[in-house]
């Protein structure tokens, strides 16, 4: 998947398979920490999950145009414009956004809108996981950078 990502042939035409891989490794996760037991053992091998796990998030982090797409949609809520790569660029966008657990563009931006007259410091990091719990870490540091450009 990443070799196709990174190739620009992207056979998968939606986020359903982003989605059930995230689903896998949350229950290997469970199984892992004891929050879920089964007697029988794991169904899915959590090395090889976690290997797969994070190739995904490096495909996710170095795809070519991903972050300007992400800024796009960050700013207005508009996705890739298609036409020459068949959809690839729209897929990628919904994986990493899937995948990250990013909140609908409007949501962000009342989040921002909410920390700009709070905000202290230079970083709205803090106050976006609070804000936005379920967004991993790498798109939290992703919508700061696109709101608070470094100097």
């Amino acid at each position: 998947m990443a070799d196709q990502a990174a190739n620009g042939t992207l056979v998968f035409g939606d986020s359903l398979v982003i989605s059930s891989l995230k689903l896998a490794l949350t229950y290997n996760e469970a199984l892992l920490s004891g929050r879920l037991t089964n007697t029988r053992g794991g169904i899915v091998q959590s090395i090889f999950l976690g290997s797969l796990k994070k190739q995904i998030e490096e495909m996710l982090r170095c795809s070519e145009g991903l972050k300007n797409d992400l800024y796009t949609y960050l700013d207005s809520g508009r996705w890739p414009s298609d036409e020459k790569q068949e959809g690839i660029n729209s897929v990628l966008l919904s994986w990493y956004l899937q995948w990250f657990g990013v909140p609908a563009s409007s949501v962000i931006k009342k989040s921002m809108e909410r920390i700009k007259s709070k905000l202290l410091s230079s970083s709205s990091v803090p106050l976006l996981h609070l804000l936005l719990p379920s967004t991993h870490s790498d798109a939290i540091r992703e919508i700061d950078e696109f709101f608070n450009p470094p100097q």
